[in-house]
């Protein structure tokens, strides 16, 4: 018997990947989207997997020290990870009717797909709890 496929977006998978680097900085939403030069409710939708344009990308990333490339290397990673475990990374935003009428297929949230994908990330490489930084500088050394 096989396990129904589940869904989770890449933009949640930034979004979850933001938030971790937040709250592992102990920072508010508040006070993040105000060193981005964005409003709360945009930090908030980014993190749920919405908003995420360039531009928002670019500004989160200055606002939490991190390069944009070092965000994204480790958001490619952690779906590398939620593939490993068996869940499709969906490159198009689904819409909020579309993931209610089907909750049991979308992995939704930051904290379920961090979960999800810290686990996946943990098996790929050894290394997935020291947030952003640290994990890029591990790939380095391992090379």
């Amino acid at each position: 018997m096989s396990l129904p496929t589940r869904s989770a977006t890449y933009a949640s998978v930034i979004g979850a990947v933001l938030s971790e680097e937040r709250e592992r900085r102990v920072m508010t939403q508040s006070a993040v989207a105000a060193i981005a030069g964005l409003t709360q409710s945009t930090w908030g939708r980014m993190e749920l997997g919405r908003a995420c344009t360039l531009e928002n990308l670019g500004k989160a990333s200055i606002a939490l020290n991190i390069k944009l490339w070092e965000l994204m290397k480790v958001v490619d990673d952690r779906v590398s990870g939620l593939s490993e475990q068996g869940i499709q990374v969906v490159y198009e935003l689904p819409s909020e009717e579309e993931i209610k009428a089907n909750l049991d297929h979308w992995v939704t949230g930051s904290s379920q797909i961090s979960k999800l994908s810290l686990i996946g990330l943990g098996v790929l490489s050894g290394a997935a709890l020291g947030g952003v930084s640290s994990y890029i500088s591990s790939i380095f050394k391992k090379s």
